[in-house]
């Protein structure tokens, strides 16, 4: 994938630009120095390939006119908003020295730190709902803070790209049904619902900033984009209080109760959560109370369960899935067929079918019929993701819908599917009894293999040296090349030769590291990609192959950033294990992130040194 091209060193209206301060979904923010008095100011430059696109130009140009509209202190402010020939639209902002508040989330933060934090954003919030305006992606990236004055941690609210008007909304039934913009990770129920939002969406999101704040973790760290939505839409996390002791409980009952699902029972404005927060801080709770302490000699906090971290119910750390995808007959329940689709995405609790065509109602149920007979699957249609999200996130177009009425049988049957194994036996035709029955035994074997991925064909581990992949493929197919020199049906031999064609591939594409390292970080396995760097892949294919990934999966970067947080903020307290655990769900998430992987090595050897957590 070519790199992002540079305007550093050009100039844009009466600014030089100096150098990179960040890049986004939509574009690159960069450093102005004004060429005659040296001020200096953010520019934020659209993005070439998406400048031909009308909706997304409207959209860009939107944030200036949200922000002006509003015209508050904790918010950026915009100074400019212009076009270089043909197509460099850009914005030029208040330039801030500070941190964003990730940066912050090394830790649980102490409510004396935090709550002031967030009411500033929720006076924010209020000026922005009050001038009918809803930011709906608020997320620790978006609310930055700096000094001003004496006062430590002054907020401003930043990418206002998202903003929406809401009798605009209201009127624009292409936004109001159907459309999903935000992160996912901070989204409200009303959002994975594609529904209509108002100003109790972004309380939603600060709830959601407000509670990863008071734990140092996420409330929902599901892997999957259809089971963050199903999360979010469906589930409660414990109350903060519970995961860490030190938060007061007034912070954290105000916190659950600007996450509840139904916006009927959330504060009604931001003003309201705000002042909630701002009665914490006349009481005992914010104002010099000890925090709870665990008990001399009590074991440490537990980590996350497999439940918790988004995995299944049993023990262990959480394993990387293979992205199985394969096509299936979609249908309505009154027979209406919408084609032969793509599943790009499956877990537990649903799937993600890319369509180029019209999208089926949210709320419609649909019947997935399975290629060979397979099985039937009923699913309720819970989102839509249009061409121009699509574009935006790195995702392809389509919807994602939940399973209903699974029965045992079926819940195998898709286990089955996020594994990449075989969902059903081969039709009894696909072999021949008048041929060789040594032969028939290893196409047999073949078979129960065939609709894996690279790892399962070769009955490989995920995480085996290239050295023994090599030889595991090596040894597969000269197995074949010698059944291959004994009489067989001519049904036997063609089944021969794909079954060898297919061992090649896969032997070719484990075998090397280069491509290795790509075919993992697609499946999220680390473990792999570390075998690939013991293998010879330099650190300069790797921070390619990293960005290439990054740019197909724009949100992985900012959420393996927070479990980063969340390691550190372990090995501060000499939690190790909790520690490695935290960097290895980053890992799984950013798998060619070379940093990371040097931490997890360092972490490892900590604990194999016997350092006590």
């Amino acid at each position: 994938m070519p790199a992002p091209e540079s305007l550093v060193g050009q100039t844009i209206g009466s600014f030089r630009i100096t150098k990179v301060l960040g890049r986004g979904g939509m574009g690159t923010v960069y450093l102005g120095e004004h060429s005659v008095i040296g001020s200096r100011v953010a520019i934020k430059v659209l993005m070439e390939r998406l400048a031909s696109d009308e909706s997304l130009v409207a959209r860009f140009y939107a944030e200036a006119r949200a922000v002006n509209l509003i015209g508050h202190d904790n918010i950026v402010s915009v100074f400019d908003m212009n076009v270089v020939p043909p197509n460099r639209y850009y914005l030029v902002m208040e330039y801030l020295e500070g941190k964003p508040l990730n940066e912050l989330l090394t830790a649980p933060v102490p409510s004396a730190t935090s709550v002031p934090i967030l009411m500033q954003v929720c006076d924010a919030l209020q000026a922005a709902h009050t001038a009918g305006i809803v930011h709906r992606d608020l997320k620790p990236e978006n609310i930055f803070l700096l000094r001003r004055g004496k006062q430590e941690n002054f907020v401003k609210v930043l990418d206002f790209g998202l903003a929406k008007l809401r009798e605009t909304e209201r009127a624009d039934q292409n936004t109001a049904a159907g459309l999903i913009v935000g992160t996912p990770e901070f989204m409200s129920p009303e959002q994975a619902n594609s529904a209509p939002v108002d100003g109790r969406s972004d309380i939603y999101g600060l709830g959601c900033i407000a509670w990863l704040m008071a734990t140092a973790r996420l409330p929902f760290p599901q892997r999957g984009l259809t089971d963050l939505l199903v999360a979010h839409r469906t589930q409660m996390p414990k109350a903060p209080h519970e995961v860490n002791p030190a938060c007061p409980r007034g912070l954290s009952d105000a916190i659950m109760k600007a996450m509840a699902k139904d916006p009927v029972d959330r504060f009604q404005s931001a003003a309201e959560f705000g002042q909630a927060l701002e009665d914490l801080l006349s009481s005992s709770a914010t104002r010099g109370v000890p925090a709870p302490t665990r008990p001399v000699g009590a074991p440490p906090a537990p980590p996350p369960t497999g439940a918790e971290a988004g995995g299944g119910a049993g023990a262990g750390p959480v394993q990387p899935r293979f992205v199985a995808k394969f096509s299936a007959e979609v249908a309505t329940l009154d027979g209406r067929s919408l084609g032969n689709l793509t599943c790009t995405d499956i877990s537990k609790g649903g799937m993600f079918l890319a369509s180029d065509g019209a999208l089926p109602p949210l709320f419609s149920k649909l019947k997935i019929t399975l290629e060979g007979g397979a099985g039937v699957l009923l699913g309720e249609v819970l989102r839509h993701v249009t061409a121009e999200q699509a574009r935006a996130w790195g995702l392809s177009a389509g919807f994602g819908l939940k399973f209903v009425d699974l029965t045992p049988a079926l819940s195998e049957l898709v286990t089955r599917l996020i594994q990449g194994l075989p969902v059903s036996e081969p039709p009894r035709g696909a072999s021949s009894t008048a041929g060789d029955p040594e032969i028939e035994g290893v196409l047999a074997e073949f078979r129960q293999r065939i609709n894996g991925d690279h790892y399962v064909l070769l009955g490989a581990s995920a995480d085996a040296d290239t050295a023994a992949v090599r030889t595991r493929a090596k040894e597969a197919l000269e197995a074949m090349e010698h059944l291959r020199q004994r009489p067989m049906s001519p049904s036997q031999r063609l089944q021969l030769d794909a079954a060898a064609a297919r061992l090649s591939a896969a032997g070719n594409v484990l075998g090397n590291p280069l491509l290795r390292a790509e075919f993992d970080a697609n499946r999220g396995n680390f473990r792999g990609v570390m075998r690939c760097l013991q293998a010879g892949l330099t650190v300069l294919d790797l921070e390619r192959l990293r960005e290439s990934h990054l740019a197909a999966n724009p949100s992985a970067h900012g959420s393996a950033h927070v479990k980063l947080l969340a390691s550190k903020g372990y090995e501060a307290r000499n939690q190790l294990r909790e520690a490695l655990d935290a960097v290895e769900s980053a890992l799984n998430l950013d798998p060619l992130n070379l940093v990371y992987h040097q931490r997890r090595l360092q972490l490892i050897k900590r604990l194999r040194e016997g350092v006590p957590a």
